[in-house]
This record gives structure tokens, sequence and C-alpha cells, in this order.
């Protein structure tokens, strides 16, 4: 079978009666097509994943394909097509995103690990200072006798709650001081 002897409406057709070669004939038809738009997204480096999803996307589409809606195969499945390769490349670029930011820093052919911060003694000392009454109790007890929330809270006599943000503050305040 030549696909140029027919037409889409009759390709389809012999599609949804079950004919495989009138699906290679389609597969002829619209490879060059497929190519063209994984071109035009510049998805070159994925081609082989690209093209294979592509022909499942085909099938499918024709199918799916109804002409009542007054739309050619062609254009409906350009726009399956361009929908896909949309999604696809979304999906690649959040990935490598993910990525980029969960891996060290890579420049200049040299691996940065984070540089953790160190500070000396009396930084963190004055950091302290700068806390409340209640602060420097939760702060002795909580983080100095590493005591849990709840035996802080019954040690000072207080409720959790108050531990809790007692614990944010005291974080905030050390931060803020040691970033300056």
């Amino acid at each position: 079978m030549i696909f140029r002897n027919y037409n889409d409406f009759e390709i389809i057709n012999l599609i949804k009666q079950g004919d495989d070669e009138a699906f290679q004939l389609m597969v002829n038809k619209y490879k060059y097509f497929i190519a063209k738009k994984i071109k035009q997204f510049n998805l070159v480096y994925d081609y082989e994943d690209c093209f294979q999803e592509s022909l499942i996307l085909l099938h499918k589409s024709v199918i799916k394909y109804d002409e009542t809606y007054g739309k050619t195969f062609t254009k409906f499945f350009e726009l399956n097509l361009i929908h896909y390769l949309i999604s696809y490349k979304k999906k690649k670029n959040n990935y490598f995103t993910f990525i980029y930011e969960k891996l060290p820093i890579y420049q200049h052919n040299t691996v940065e690990e984070p540089i953790k911060n160190e500070y000396l003694d009396h930084e963190v000392i004055e950091a302290l200072e700068n806390l409340s009454k209640f602060e420097k109790k939760v702060f002795q007890v909580k983080i100095i006798e590493k005591r849990t929330v709840r035996e802080t809270a019954k040690i000072i006599s207080t409720d959790e709650k108050k531990i809790y943000n007692a614990l944010d503050r005291i974080r905030n305040k050390v931060k803020i001081h040691l970033i300056q």
C-alpha cells in the first residue's frame, strides 16, 4: 500500500478496523512531520524517546479522532503533538532544575560544597545575651541540658506551646545576630 493512494479518513477507518499495514502507512506519512516538530522544540538530545512517544500519540490520536468536529486529522494530531512536546520539555526542565538545586554547585571544573558557618565562642555568647530572661531559661533547659519540650515545659512550669514559640524566637535572634 502507498499512502498517496489513500486520504487520511480512509487510512483512519482501516486502522480502526485493525489493519496494521494502514497504521504503518500513517507512520510513514507522519514520521517526517514528527521529526520536524521534535527539532522545533529543540529536543534532539532525546530524539528516540520523543519519537517513540510521538508514535504512540499518533496511534491514540487515530483512535480518538472524530471527523464530525470539522477538523482535519493533521491539525488534530499536530495539536496533540505540540501539547505533548510542551509538557515533555517542561518535565525535563523541572527535573534538571530540581537536580541543579539539590547538587553541589559545579563551576569551572570544580565542585564547591556549600559553605558551613563556624562562629567563635564570644560571637555565640553575644548572640545569647540578646535573649529575654524566659528565653535564656528555655535555652538552658532545652538546649544545654538536652531535655525534651515536654520536660522543659514541666521544669519551667509553662505549657509546651510557649516553649516552641520561645525556641523559634531564640533561633531567629541568634541567626540575626550571627549573620550581621
